[in-house]
Parts: structure tokens; sequence; C-alpha cells
């Protein structure tokens, strides 16, 4: 979906007047009476499912309580799903974190030094860096892989060491890898290359609703769920621990930024159908629930 459609859906679900609409959503007046016509339904689904997510929030945390649990599949021995999401490509080596370099800082100073930080110098970060990261919040350290269960075990953790997380990475200057659109291997420790448009950078910049630091950092982490990982085994519940479980990665990503002299911005705020279309994903089986641009820190790190 588009800035302009989403715009346009957005504003005309809430009453917007045809200029307000035009205004917001930058259409002519032959792209909204285009626009008129083709989102009708969509528009009256929209409106219908509002009323439903008015009250969500309570409903969720209701309806997952231990009490309204059903039988998971791992209970019902269903076979278990794969641990690893394989996507076929172009791919390149990261430095073998037992290879790099380890970072001198405390946890204290990490800890104490952390904030958010939008904006980035234009230091590329090195090659021994970005698999510090990966190290710190996506590696697997150990896959554990029989015919009734496969989990991974890594520095975050996670409900059942499920680990549900994939990540994709837009590089923008990382020294000796091609800017461009990759997804990360936690087993092989390796990038596969998905995309090198030039204007990637830019489709992360719309589907993030024009937060600048996603084209300015080194590095933006885009970070999907697939929740059956958890489901197998939690059922519904399994929809409270990918939030947990991103939220884990998250951190561990901010710390690990300290250490290196970068900084790190938790995104929660994208728009969701835009963000899924960037990584290729059909926003149910798997879905967009994280971002986090990382750059390092300009001389100036009060801004």
């Amino acid at each position: 979906m588009d800035r302009k459609t989403f715009e346009y859906l957005f504003n005309k679900v809430r009453g917007a007047s045809k200029e307000e609409i035009m205004k917001h959503a930058k259409l002519s007046e032959d792209e909204y009476d285009s626009m008129e016509g083709s989102f009708e339904e969509q528009i009256k689904e929209i409106q219908k499912d509002r009323e439903k997510a008015a009250d969500i929030g309570p409903e969720f945390v209701r309806l997952t309580r231990y009490l309204y649990g059903k039988t998971s599949d791992q209970q019902k021995g269903v076979h278990r799903p794969d641990a690893i999401k394989e996507i076929k490509g172009e791919s390149i080596a990261l430095p073998a974190v037992d290879k790099i370099e380890k970072p001198k800082l405390s946890l204290y100073d990490a800890i104490q030094n952390r904030r958010s930080t939008r904006q980035y110098s234009d230091e590329p970060l090195s090659r021994d860096e970005l698999s510090f990261l990966f190290w710190a919040g996506f590696w697997v350290k150990d896959l554990k892989s029989t015919e009734r269960v496969e989990f991974t075990l890594r520095n975050v953790p996670s409900a059942g060491a499920r680990h549900p997380l994939e990540c994709y990475l837009l590089i923008n200057k990382v020294q000796g890898i091609e800017a461009g659109l990759y997804h990360y291997h936690p087993v092989k420790h390796e990038l596969v290359r998905l995309e090198k448009d030039a204007d990637i950078a830019n489709q992360v910049y719309e589907a993030a609703m024009g937060q600048e630091m996603v084209t300015k950092s080194a590095v933006t982490f885009i970070v999907s769920a697939i929740p059956q990982r958890t489901a197998w085994r939690y059922v519904q519940r399994a929809y409270r621990y990918l939030y947990l479980d991103a939220g884990h990665v998250g951190q561990n990503i901010s710390l690990a930024c300290e250490a290196i002299g970068a900084g790190a911005c938790m995104i929660g705020a994208y728009q969701d159908e835009a963000m899924n279309e960037v990584i290729g994903v059909d926003g149910r089986e798997e879905f967009v629930i994280y971002a986090f641009s990382v750059g390092k820190k300009p001389a100036d790190t009060s801004v």
C-alpha cells in the first residue's frame, strides 16, 4: 500500500472532507475520484472493524488468559514448525563472532549511556561491528532439531526458546557491503541479498511514515514475527510473547550499540501494510513487529 492510498483511507474512515483528504494525501481531483470508486468496499470493512478495534486491547489481554486456552498443536502431536527461515539468494558471510574484537565498555556504562539516537554521523559500521550487533540480538549459538521439536538458543530470552523473530536489514553504510535490503541467517551467520534497488531506502522511509533516521542510519533493522513458531506450543497466548521477545532483542541491540560507539532508535510507528510489502511477507503468517535504526553517533550526542 503506497503512502497516498494509506493517507486516503486513514482520513476517509475518520470522516475527513474531500478537501482535507486531498491535502493530506496529496491527491489530484482525478486521483481522489478514482480512489472513491476503487475503495468503497474496503472503507466499509475498515469502518466496521474500527468498532471492534475500540476495545481490542482489553479483549486481547482477557482472551489470552490461560482460562481460555485450547490444546496446543504440540500437545496434539502436530509436526513442529521450522526454527529457521531459509531464503535463497546471493549470500555474504559475516566475520565469525569468536574472531571479532570484543568491546570494552562495561554493562553499567552501556545502560547508563543509552539514549534513543535519531541522528547519525556519516561514518559507516564495520563488518565486525555489524557481526557484533547480530551476535547480541539474533545469532544462534545452538540449534536443537529432532522430528518432535526444533528450537534455538540465542543471547536473548524467548518463550519456550521458540524465537519467532526474523531479521531483515536495510544497509545504507557498512564497509564492504553494498547498500540494499538483506535477510539475516542466524545459524550460518550470513546475509542473503534480497534487493539492491536504489529506491529501497525510500520505500522503507515511506513505510516508516517519513522518519528520516531510517535512511540516514548505517543500517535499519526490520524485525518480523512468525507467530506459528510460538503458537505451536502456546496457542493464542503466543501473541503476548511475540512482543515480549521483540522487546528483549531491541534492548540487547540498544546496549550493544553503546558498546561500539553507535546509537539506536526503536521504531514502533510504521505503516504495517507497506512495511510488510517491503520485506515481502503476507502480514498474517509473518508480519513486521518492530524496527530500529542504527548508526554511529554524531559529535554532538545530545540530539
